[in-house]
């Protein structure tokens, strides 16, 4: 793990856990990114970064690409933060999907930028739409859609009714909900045709902001065991991605780095290939 000044965003630090490259930013930093990108007007990518699409990103290099390339990628998982703040980035903090859009909401309703949301189950766009609108009265939303629930590579039928959708809309910032990684495959595919200045993928945010799943209380939040309460209230989905998959990642990241720190080579090496 390392960390430096990216050339593609002056300014903004960024670490490394493996081979993907993370932005250290905080709630502020990143509100001024968003703002940035927006005024600029070009189609760019925003990904919001946790230990599932660390673990992801090392067997799919496409998706690790797509991370490394993005115009932000925030630390959107407490252990990023601890090694982000553990590499000198002390003002390093997590920013999460249902923050980045109320930054958007808040710049929407001073600006008149125009919101779409895209993705979710049938009808909990539109909540979610709703209740952020409700939040930042001002705000602009001009549309949201639901596609049928499908692995990606979308069906061409539901692609282009998708892409219509957004175009038709113009929107300035574009809210995707498919989960990890296909949102943002989905993105990286389209943005361009799209047009869109921002494109965000932002997972669960949409559950979040509708109230259809209630986010963990502040505190567990704090200790980043927000996993642990999403666990709870969705076992049968969640049970494998956290249990065995996650917590073992952690524990990789946390033997590769104190290995490497105290100068066990071959320990590092090792855990670098599991």
């Amino acid at each position: 793990m390392t960390s430096e000044t990216t050339t593609l965003n002056p300014g903004l630090p960024r670490i490394r856990v493996f081979q993907t490259w993370v932005h250290g930013v905080n709630r502020r930093t990143a509100a001024e990114r968003l703002h940035a990108l927006l005024e600029d007007g070009r189609p760019h990518q925003v990904v919001t970064v946790n230990l599932d699409f660390l673990r992801i990103a090392r067997s799919m290099p496409a998706f690790n690409q797509i991370i490394n390339e993005a115009d932000l990628a925030v630390p959107d998982g407490k252990p990023i933060v601890w090694i982000a703040r553990y590499l000198g980035l002390r003002a390093c903090e997590r920013v999460t999907g249902p923050e980045l859009m109320e930054a958007c909401a808040e710049l929407s309703a001073l600006r008149g930028y125009r919101m779409f949301f895209l993705g979710a189950a049938p009808g909990v766009a539109e909540q979610a739409a709703k209740a952020l609108a409700q939040r930042y009265p001002g705000a602009q939303v001009c549309g949201a859609f639901s596609p049928p629930e499908s692995d990606y590579p979308f069906p061409p039928e539901v692609d282009c009714e998708m892409v219509s959708r957004v175009r038709a809309a113009a929107p300035d910032v574009l809210f995707v909900a498919f989960g990890c990684p296909k949102q943002d495959l989905w993105i990286a595919e389209h943005k361009d045709g799209l047009g869109v200045p921002v494109s965000i993928g932002v997972g669960g945010s949409f559950n979040f902001l509708s109230g259809e799943i209630p986010r963990a209380p502040r505190r567990l939040q704090g200790m980043g065991l927000e996993w642990t309460h999403r666990l709870y209230r969705e076992p049968r989905r969640l049970w494998r991605r956290y249990l065995l998959q996650d917590v073992p990642f952690a524990g990789q990241i946390l033997l590769a780095e104190g290995a490497r720190r105290i100068g066990l080579s071959q320990i590092h090496a090792l855990a670098l290939e599991l």
